[in-house]
């Protein structure tokens, strides 16, 4: 089993594929391997992994990520603080300016 670690949030399918493949190679199983034990087909594990499974169950999903040694845990989402909105805004404007200044820069680039 998965040494307990700090909770990670997890956003995207991928990510927690990533978890299943490393849990499932942390157990040293082949994707088949890993596929029997789960009542799967290895190409459901492979879609898993990959993030790209768009019909599986939540059933086997949840029993995926045990089987690879991780408990699936919900909590109540909080509003984000004033500072923390006030912070992303100011992360998203500096993007902003450094991706308008990107085109001005090389179109002022003397051609040799």
């Amino acid at each position: 089993m998965v040494q307990p670690t700090r909770s990670q949030r997890l956003l995207r399918p991928f990510e927690v594929g990533k978890l299943i493949s490393t849990g499932r190679r942390r157990a040293k199983l082949s994707q088949q391997a890993f596929a029997e034990r789960l009542g799967v087909s290895r190409k459901t594990v492979s879609d898993l992994e990959r993030g790209a499974a768009e019909n599986v169950s939540l059933k086997t999903a949840m029993a995926a990520l045990s089987q690879a040694g991780y408990v699936l845990s919900a909590s109540a989402r909080r509003a984000p603080s004033l500072a923390e909105v006030m912070a992303q805004r100011a992360a998203h404007r500096t993007r902003v300016e450094e991706l308008a200044a990107e085109p001005a820069a090389t179109a002022r680039k003397p051609e040799r």
